[in-house]
C-alpha cells in the first residue's frame, strides 16, 4: 500500500517506521525544516535547547534506535512556597529516604501511592497499545476479551486529587502527586485518578535523557524510517485531505497531489477535522497551553528538573480553566540538561496574554540573568498542547480515537488523540495505529517493578 503521513512528530514517525517494516510504501509530509514536531531543538548565540518535552520515560518503547540514554536523578527537584524542598528519585530507597526527612511518613504515603498506580498501570496495558476502549467494541478474533477488574483498577470513581488525598497526608505531596494532571494538560480537580499513571512511570522506570539532547529522538526515527526505505520530505505543507467517496485517497501539498491508499495524520485532531478537512470543530473544554521560554543561562542549575509551586494551587487552575486568564502565581518548570540553556514553561491558557508581563515576572522569580531569552507562546503552539483536557471520571477514555467517523483510510495519531500525549504514548498510538491499518496485534507492554 501507498500511505501518506501528515506531520514528522514523534508519532507520526513511528508510525511510517512501523508501516514501513511491514512492507508499505510510506512517505511522510513535515511543513516545517526539521522533523520532530514539538520535539524540537532551538540553537542560538552558542546556545541550545531542546524546545519540547524534555523527559523521556519507558525507554524500551525505543530500544531499536540505537540511542544512549542518560538515567536522571532525581527525577525532580520540586521547591515550594514555604521554601521546603523535595528532592524525588526513581530509585526506590533513595527516595523514600528523601521524603521520610522532609516530611515524616510521606515515604510510606509515597508507597500506597506506588502500589495503587502499580495497579492501574497493569490495567492499563490494552489501553495503551490498543485501538481506543471508546466506544467499547468487540475484541478482534483471538485477542482475549477485557477483563472486567481493570475498570475497577483505575479507581473510575475517583478524580487525581480524590487519589491524592486518600494516599498523602502532607499537603505539599498531595501537589507533587495533582501535578500529574497537567502531563495530559488537565486540572487535578476534575482529572480522572488514571492519569496518575503518566507520572508513576517515571518512578517504576526511571527518567531519561538521550545523550545530546531529547531532539536526537526523532532524528534517529528518521534515520530507521528511510533504512527501511521510507522517505521524509521537508517543507512540505499538507493543504487537505482528498476523500473521494467516503474514502482518504491522498493529500495536497504545497508540493502538488499525492495519491495514496491511506493517510495517517500527527497533527492536532482539530487541525484534522477543521483545516485538512473542512469539517466544523467539536466544542470541549481546552487542554492547557503552556509560556516557553528559552533563557540563555550559564548557571549551574540546582537540578535537571525543577518544579515551583505557586502559594495557591487551586487559584492557578481557576484563573486557566475557569477566567481562561493567565495565572498570578503560576507553576514554573525548569529544565536545564547539562550543557544546555535552560527551558522554562508556565501553565498558560490558550489564550492571548500580557507576555512580557509575565516573562519579567518568570525571570525574578528565577533570580537569573539570561543572555538571550527566546519565547514560545500558546499561539506559537496551536493553542491547547493536548487538544480536549480529559476531564471526567472516565475523561482518559473519551479522548478522540484514532479514525473519523464516515472516511475509511484516514488514521489520527499523535498527543491529542488515544492513548494522549508524551514521548511513549505518542510512539505507542502510532505503532497502533499502524497495526490496525495492517491488521496486526500489539506487542507486551512491561509490567512495573
Amino acid at each position: 500500500m501507498k500511505i501518506a503521513v501528515v506531520g514528522a512528530g514523534v508519532g507520526g514517525l513511528a508510525a511510517a517506521i512501523e508501516l514501513a517494516a511491514r512492507g508499505h510504501e510510506v512517505i511522510v509530509f513535515e511543513r516545517t525544516g526539521a522533523p520532530g514536531g514539538k520535539c524540537a531543538r532551538v540553537e542560538k548565540d552558542g546556545f541550545t535547547w531542546d524546545a519540547g518535552p524534555s523527559l523521556l520515560t519507558m525507554p524500551w518503547v525505543f530500544d531499536d534506535l540505537g540511542l544512549e540514554l542518560q538515567r536522571v536523578e532525581p527525577v525532580t527537584r520540586y521547591e515550594f512556597a514555604d521554601s521546603s524542598v523535595l528532592e524525588l528519585f526513581a530509585d526506590l530507597p533513595r527516595a523514600l529516604s528523601a521524603l521520610e526527612a522532609w516530611s515524616p511518613g510521606a515515604g510510606a504515603d509515597w508507597m500506597r501511592f506506588l502500589s495503587i498506580c502499580s495497579s492501574m498501570w497493569r490495567a492499563s496495558e490494552r489501553f495503551l497499545t490498543g485501538p481506543p476502549p471508546w466506544p467499547p467494541r468487540r475484541p478482534e478474533p483471538g485477542h482475549p476479551p477485557p477483563d472486567p477488574r481493570d475498570a475497577l483498577r483505575v479507581r473510575p470513581w475517583w478524580t487525581l486529587r480524590d487519589l491524592a488525598r486518600a494516599t498523602a497526608r502532607d499537603p505539599r505531596l498531595q501537589m507533587v502527586i495533582e501535578r500529574f494532571a497537567t502531563y495530559a494538560g488537565a486540572d487535578p480537580r476534575k482529572a480522572p485518578a488514571a492519569l496518575a499513571v503518566a507520572g508513576y512511570v517515571e518512578h517504576a522506570f526511571g527518567a531519561w535523557h538521550p545523550r545530546g539532547g531529547m531532539h536526537e529522538l526523532p532524528l534517529a526515527m528518521v534515520r530507521r524510517l528511510e533504512a527501511l526505505g521510507g522517505t521524509l520530505r521537508l517543507h512540505t505543507t499538507v493543504e487537505r485531505i482528498a476523500v473521494v467517496h467516503g474514502r482518504a485517497r491522498g493529500v495536497e501539498t504545497s508540493a502538488g497531489a499525492y495519491a495514496a491508499d491511506a493517510v495517517v495524520t500527527d497533527v492536532d485532531e482539530r487541525v484534522v477535522r477543521t483545516r485538512l478537512l473542512g469539517r466544523p470543530a467539536r466544542r470541549r473544554t481546552p487542554s492547557l497551553s503552556g509560556l516557553a521560554l528559552l533563557l540563555g543561562v550559564r548557571d549551574e542549575a540546582p537540578a535537571h528538573h525543577r518544579i515551583l509551586f505557586p502559594r495557591d494551587y487551586d487559584a492557578e487552575f481557576d484563573d486557566i480553566f475557569t477566567y481562561r486568564r493567565m495565572p498570578r502565581d503560576p507553576t514554573l518548570y525548569v529544565c536545564a540538561p547539562p550543557g544546555q540553556g535552560w527551558f522554562v514553561l508556565v501553565n498558560a491558557p490558550a489564550s492571548p496574554a500580557d507576555w512580557d508581563a509575565t516573562q519579567a515576572a518568570v525571570i525574578e522569580r528565577l533570580e537569573v540573568t539570561p543572555n538571550v531569552i527566546e519565547r514560545v507562546t500558546p499561539a506559537d503552539l496551536g493553542g491547547p498542547i493536548y487538544g480536549a483536557a480529559p476531564h471526567g471520571r472516565l475523561g482518559a477514555m473519551r479522548r478522540p480515537g484514532n479514525r473519523v467517523r464516515g472516511i475509511d483510510g484516514l488514521w489520527l495519531t499523535g498527543g491529542t488523540v488515544h492513548p494522549g500525549g508524551g514521548l511513549p504514548l505518542v510512539a505507542l498510538g502510532g505503532r497502533s495505529v499502524a497495526r490496525q491499518l495492517s491488521g496486526s496485534r500489539p506487542s507486551h507492554v512491561p509490567s512495573a517493578r
